[in-house]
């Protein structure tokens, strides 16, 4: 079980994370209530602990903004106010209990093990398989009644495998629920723990509770019992049956388009007859084949997804003498698309399935975020094929077939996650890619690619370009979601974790939203006014200036340095554009910003040129209620008032 710990006293932390890790928790720990919401986006947590009193944002605002978000896990404050007004107001904001200090660790300790109960069934807190049950109170792992001794994290991985006994863990995400952010072990960590694990249990007479999912990560087998041993390979038939239904189906949509690149195969078969083979069928071959290899294992087809594979490379350098060989080819792969796709059928034990697999947990809940994947293809099989399988994971797919309106898609709906075609007509997957990478907003946007190619030095050049990560096709449905997933729960922990500008120290704008946001959420909820305030440097350079930069980074360097002896604990400063920095302050101690930001400005920043056509820095200021209550609307309203500091632009 992992437990967040938000206290910024540093003894109770101390000791009461000595205490949790003796008892096999994983405890993650933060003194400031900013930092304490960012841990808490960027991994998932059984339990929160929640001091009331936190600097950067109190523990009843960081509670109520969980449970607006859609934590679902357990929350504990804890507070020296001890009146039943401030018990209520605690558990109106979502908590689920309230301990007043002063209090002895034994009753904080048996609060968290009553609160981590809680989501088990009343009847029966023990978890159990078969023979083996595990005790959480105790702490006791048993195989018909005799102990078995498990290091913390084999305790902590059977754990969770037992109170989630139908979820598919992949090594991320046990990486991210039994390690604390300050541990950092590779994957093969996780495949010795479990290795040791299935040895100690099987010395114990449980032979092996923990099955495999080829490409996916781990989950609990069925718990033996006569009625499994029938139930098990009925339940497989039915999942086969509708994941072969639901291919067929969404096969059946594209035949005329398979037809039509079957057709482009044919013609240059028929072309061999009459050599040489004409130039612009030859292309037409080269691309349907590519396309076949790269789509068809989406629908089921693997071998023919082989046979297409097979027949590109025959087509990169075709011999008329080997033509009878490209002949076969096509007609063993016509003979496979002629027929609805039906899978081998597969003994249980065999990992590698053969067909797409249904997602057996079902579309997520509502308190689930959806994810957004920017899909780039040429391939309208490969999109329609996302946009089927992907969306019961909590995927929302939008399908790209021109990689010229990438930068339209990018701003009209944000991605989370973008998947890439490597040859595209117009602009290459690579070069797309480098473009993303250059932009400040997409540098820690998770790409993936989607390609045929394995070329090692194709590969090289996808990963010098900037990728994330590349699935080779032919693609199955296990493998995909599974990488998806993977790097959907690193980047989102990166990017949230990783909220610093490089060149000022200053919060980036990801996670300087997050901190005006919180502010915002003050300001509405105390009644007080908050203040932004938009610096930014005009007007843009021209291109010959931005081959010499050193001053416009220069500027902002000196201004990272000088905002923070101009503003107070508390108040968010973020780097919002190249040229831009905002600052949110909630009960502003200034009257006025241009008088108070605009002299110690003068001072402190590098010399700007006063001449017609150099840079000068303006200042605009919006304040909520008065001109807003969000972001967007603030900063439209601060930009639309940006004035010059005369006193900072002055300087020769």
């Amino acid at each position: 079980m992992k437990i967040l710990l938000v206290d910024d006293d540093e003894v109770l932390v101390e000791r009461l994370t000595s205490d949790l890790v003796a008892q096999n928790y994983v405890v993650d720990t933060t003194t400031d209530g900013l930092m304490g919401w960012e841990y808490a986006q960027a991994a998932p947590y059984d339990l929160i602990v929640l001091d009331i009193d936190l600097p950067g944002l109190d523990g009843l605002s960081l509670c109520l903004r969980l449970r607006q978000t859609g934590y679902s896990g357990a929350i504990l404050l804890l507070t020296g106010r001890s009146s039943s007004t401030d018990k209520v107001t605690g558990l109106n904001a979502g908590a689920d209990d309230y301990l007043v200090k002063p209090y002895t660790l034994a009753e904080l300790t048996a609060r968290l093990r009553a609160l981590l109960r809680r989501p088990t069934a009343v009847s029966s807190p023990i978890l159990s398989w078969g023979r083996l049950q595990l005790d959480p109170n105790s702490g006791l792992v048993t195989v018909n009644g005799e102990t078995v001794v498990l290091s913390p994290k084999e305790y902590g991985l059977l754990e969770l495998l037992l109170r989630h006994p139908d979820r598919i863990f992949s090594n991320t995400v046990l990486l991210e629920r039994l390690w604390s952010a300050d541990d950092t072990p590779g994957e093969e960590t996780i495949r010795t723990h479990i290795k040791r694990l299935r040895r100690k249990l099987k010395q114990a007479g449980v032979d092996n509770p923990i099955e495999n999912v080829y490409s996916m990560g781990y989950r609990l087998r069925p718990a033996p019992s006569p009625a499994s041993a029938t139930a098990a390979p009925e339940a497989d038939q039915a999942r086969a049956e509708a994941a072969r239904a639901a291919a067929i189906a969404a096969f059946d949509q594209f035949r005329p388009v398979v037809g039509d690149r079957l057709a482009a195969l044919r013609r240059a078969a028929t072309g061999l007859n009459t050599p040489p083979l004409a130039e612009d069928v030859l292309a037409a071959a080269r691309a349907a084949a590519h396309k076949l290899a790269g789509s068809l294992g989406l629908f089921g087809f693997a071998e023919g997804s082989h046979l297409a594979r097979q027949v590109e490379d025959w087509l990169q350098q075709p011999k008329v003498a080997q033509g009878a060989d490209f002949v076969a080819l096509v007609d063993q792969l016509e003979a496979q698309l002629g027929i609805e796709p039906a899978p081998r059928p597969k003994p249980r034990s065999t990992p590698l399935p053969l067909v797409p697999v249904v997602p057996q947990p079902g579309p997520p809940q509502p308190s689930a975020p959806r994810q957004r994947v920017l899909a780039i293809d040429d391939d309208p099989l490969i999109l329609a094929q996302l946009q089927h399988l992907l969306p019961p994971w909590g995927l929302d797919v939008t399908p790209l077939n021109d990689p010229r309106q990438t930068w339209a898609a990018l701003e009209s709906n944000p991605p989370d996650l973008v998947l890439l075609d490597l040859e595209m007509p117009h602009l290459s997957g690579v070069a797309l890619c480098r473009q993303l990478r250059q932009r400040e907003r997409w540098q820690t946007l998770p790409i993936l690619f989607l390609t045929a190619c394995r070329d090692p030095a194709a590969v090289y050049e996808l990963y010098q370009a900037g990728a994330d990560d590349y699935l080779p096709k032919p693609i199955l449905e296990p493998e995909l979601v599974n990488r998806l997933f993977q790097r959907l729960e690193r980047g989102r922990l990166l990017q949230t974790l990783a909220g610093t500008d490089p060149l000022t120290g200053l919060a980036n704008r990801r996670k300087g939203t997050i901190e005006i946001d919180l502010l915002l959420h003050l300001a509405h909820r105390h009644c007080q006014p908050l203040s932004l305030v938009l610096l930014h440097l005009s007007p843009e350079p021209t291109l010959s200036e931005e081959a010499d930069g050193n001053g416009i980074k220069d500027w902002m360097a000196a201004l990272a340095a000088v905002l923070p002896t101009l503003t107070r604990r508390g108040d968010a400063i973020a780097r919002w554009g190249a040229q831009e920095v905002l600052i949110a302050a909630l009960a502003p101690a200034w009257d006025c910003p241009y008088r108070a930001l605009g002299p110690p400005l003068a001072q402190g920043m590098p010399r700007l040129p006063s001449r017609p056509g150099h840079p000068t820095l303006q200042l605009g200021v919006a304040t909520c209620p008065t001109d807003g209550h969000t972001l967007d609307r603030l900063y439209h309203e601060a930009a639309h008032r940006l004035t010059p500091l005369p006193q900072a632009a002055s300087r020769d």
